[in-house]
């Protein structure tokens, strides 16, 4: 009984230090705020993905989103177990 016990205990622990991976479509929406007003707004991973230049709804402030960015963004979400699928 003891041994059993003990196997149980040990796929419970296995079981909780799993690490469970999230895909993400690439539609997924990354909220960013503008660095003039702070006005937040939503974009496609896909889109920035492009790198491209993002136009404040709010303010109209432009500038380009940038490789270091796009980098940032992806490791930290791979760090908290969220993936992209991949284009097509």
């Amino acid at each position: 009984m003891a041994h059993s016990q003990t196997h149980s205990s040990a796929t419970i622990t296995a079981l909780n230090s799993a690490t469970i991976a999230n895909i993400l479509p690439l539609n997924t929406l990354m909220p960013l705020a503008c660095d003039e007003c702070d006005h937040e707004q939503n974009y496609a991973m896909q889109a920035l993905r492009t790198l491209p230049l993002l136009t404040c709804q709010h303010c109209q402030a432009q500038r380009q989103f940038s490789q270091f960015e796009l980098s940032v963004l992806e490791n930290t979400l791979k760090d908290m177990g969220y993936y992209f699928s991949r284009a097509k």
